[in-house]
């Protein structure tokens, strides 16, 4: 044990007499700063967006209160219909940033952030009003520069900069064979001369990502702690991988070339390369062809009803009996909407499975899919707010069905008790760690797999002494 602090103090003064350290701190600060500016000013710009879209429906919600209270009378009742009658609801539903909203964009852009519901709006158009510029091809490929990016892909390339030459230098200048005739174990001296690369290179950048977030974000210890235990965990994997490749290496230029490759196949060319067998098993759903289908149904539920009789009442109710036949009309298109939507849905569904099941592919992938995960910008999240979206549409709808029924109108009090408001219920904590425990899980099988080929490699004596 003293030999292993003795080498890790030895190879820390070295790292430190190199006086590249500091430079390479301060450079992925300086990223990391730049990278939590500009996901601040994204989580910033959809909060004012969402407030917006909150304000056009209290200031409407204020207008008819007014409009009833003052303007109201027996002679001109159905100039107002907007404010009497419970059919002519309008709400809105949004779906805020998550508690470490700047840590990514994520796949936050490919989905709706914010659904306008009226009683009689058909469940597919909801979002429509939401959707501007979602489906342009430049705008998805764009992305951001956030700190996942930075971490995903910077840190890499930091922690293979500052350990490449972890033991390739030695072999280079023919030290190898004086540090392996001590009285060491070949496993302890470069377990020594990882750890003390983890304590001054890993663990600094993992605590640079913790304050930057500290600092930016109002996000809690536990939230903080999650992520820089991610980021920790991902930069140990690219040290053992480093540590493999200058077991294989025959001096530090195959090092560095054989660590740019590593990086390469994991971090760009396996997720891309993932992608692509996902929409080979699982296409993507054509959003032309949805729509033409639910056009269809709803055109089909239109003409069905249209054909039946309905007669008038006589007197007149308050509130008019075409309502009443336009709140068939809804209930007869949605059931049709529910059966055109379930191979869609179907599919939709087996494409995530697919994509969930391809983090086990690289690191990388496991990694982003956590830090998206962390910041609440990941897909599971947006179809939650879509599900209980359109749960909430149909809550409205049964307390609209209330007020035909019994043939009641809106009054003031009603406007002063509140219209219903939509909350969103997150996932649980333990949905929400279990998936974040698969993603680091996925890291430590790595980083156990990298450590299982260094130490067959180590077996092979002759590795010493080429």
């Amino acid at each position: 044990m003293n030999a292993t602090l003795t080498i890790i103090r030895m190879e820390g003064r070295r790292l430190l007499r190199g006086r590249w350290l500091l430079p390479l701190w301060l450079l992925f600060g300086v990223l990391c700063a730049c990278a939590a500016w500009n996901g601040a000013a994204w989580v910033e710009g959809r909060q004012a967006t969402l407030a917006l879209i909150l304000e056009d429906e209290r200031a409407t919600h204020a207008m008819r209160r007014t409009q009833l209270a003052e303007q109201v009378t027996p002679d001109n009742k159905s100039r107002y219909g907007g404010a009497l009658y419970a059919t002519a609801m309008s709400l809105r539903a949004t779906l805020p940033p998550g508690e470490l909203a700047l840590l990514t964009v994520g796949q936050a852009e490919g989905y709706p952030m914010a659904a306008t519901i009226f009683p009689f709006s058909a469940s597919n158009t909801i979002f429509d009003r939401h959707t501007a510029g979602m489906e342009n091809p430049a705008v998805l490929a764009a992305g951001r520069f956030d700190l996942a990016f930075a971490i995903v892909w910077l840190l890499p390339l930091l922690v293979l900069a500052g350990s490449f030459d972890l033991f390739a230098f030695e072999r280079e200048r023919g030290m190898a064979p004086w540090l392996l005739s001590q009285p060491i174990a070949p496993a302890h001296l470069l377990a020594a001369k990882t750890a003390a690369r983890a304590l001054l290179l890993a663990l600094p950048l993992a605590v640079i990502v913790m304050a930057t977030l500290a600092f930016a974000s109002e996000a809690g210890p536990a939230a903080l702690l999650q992520a820089g235990g991610l980021v920790l965990l991902y930069a140990q994997f690219w040290l053992v991988l480093a540590l493999l490749v200058n077991l294989v290496a025959r001096n530090a230029a195959q090092a560095a070339l054989g660590c740019l490759a590593a990086w390469l196949g994991l971090v760009v060319l396996l997720p891309a390369l993932a992608l692509g067998v996902a929409d080979l098993a699982a296409p993507p759903v054509s959003e032309a062809e949805r729509a033409n289908a639910l056009r269809a149904k709803a055109m089909q539920a239109r003409a069905e009803l249209r054909s039946a009789v309905v007669p008038d009442r006589v007197p007149a109710p308050n509130i008019p009996d075409s309502l009443r036949r336009r709140a068939l009309e809804v209930e007869r298109g949605e059931r049709l909407i529910r059966e055109a939507l379930q191979p869609y849905r179907a599919q939709q569904a087996q494409r995530l499975a697919w994509l969930d099941g391809l983090r086990v592919v690289s690191p990388a992938i496991a990694l982003q899919d956590a830090l998206e995960r962390l910041a609440g910008s990941d897909a599971g999240r947006a179809l939650r707010f879509q599900d209980q979206t359109h749960g909430f549409l149909l809550e409205v709808r049964q307390i609209v069905q209330r007020h035909l029924d019994q043939d009641r109108l809106l009054t003031v009090a009603d406007y002063d008790r509140g219209l219903p408001r939509f909350q969103l219920r997150e996932a649980s904590p333990a949905e929400r760690l279990g998936a974040l425990l698969f993603d680091a899980a996925v890291i430590v099988l790595g980083i156990a797999a990298l450590l299982l080929a260094a130490g067959r490699r180590l077996r092979r004596h002759a590795t010493f002494t080429e």
